[in-house]
């Protein structure tokens, strides 16, 4: 059930094809499996987790979007919440561009991190079913500041449910310590409503 629960869940985000598409949906929930690298001043860390996005349509290019995710590392946890949103537009009938901006929480064991990122990107529809998306963003947050990359692809099982993987990777510093990164790995399903 708990698994069932995540994925139905993973969709928030995932397909940016439901933009393009002629019968846009209002919104989406998406689950989602995360495989999490960690790298504090050469301290490393690994694990797994799970998480749960989404966005919805506020009124016409306006979405609100959020996402918490949880991951259990060999040494520690670490949870991340996201809570934003942004602006969307055609760039062609294949094509979307988008902006937004979120607040970002980001805490384990050892140190809570909050603060703001502002993101920008495009999604492309390079076939009916399929999607492909990235973001480029700046995170700054109580103790940090760098990139934070999103890259990945979506597929299409029906007009409301689909599957996603993507990448995702913050490239931040932080002082005394050095370099504060944090990667991702998301798989997961979407539900478009």
């Amino acid at each position: 059930m708990k698994t069932f629960c995540i994925l139905g869940l993973a969709a928030v985000l995932a397909s940016p094809a439901a933009f393009a598409a002629g019968d846009m949906p209002k919104g989406s929930v998406s689950g989602y499996l995360t495989m999490t690298d960690v790298d504090v001043g050469g301290f490393t860390d690994d694990g797994t987790g799970i998480g749960i996005r989404g966005w919805a349509q506020i009124s016409g290019m306006f979405f609100a979007h959020g996402e918490f995710q949880t991951s259990s590392l060999d040494n520690s946890d670490v949870d991340q919440l996201r809570v934003g949103g942004g602006v969307i537009g055609s760039i062609n009938p294949s094509a979307m561009w988008l902006a937004k901006a979120e607040f970002i929480s980001i805490g384990n064991d050892f140190s809570d991190q909050s603060g703001i990122g502002v993101h920008g990107g495009a999604m492309f529809m390079p076939a009916p079913a399929v999607d492909l998306f990235g973001t480029v963003g700046y995170l700054t947050t109580d103790d940090t500041d760098g990139i934070e990359i999103n890259v990945g692809g979506g597929y299409a099982f029906s007009r409301m449910l689909g599957g996603f993987i993507d990448y995702r990777t913050y490239m931040g510093s932080v002082d005394p310590n050095g370099d504060f990164e944090v990667s991702d790995i998301h798989v997961g399903v979407s539900m478009k409503f």
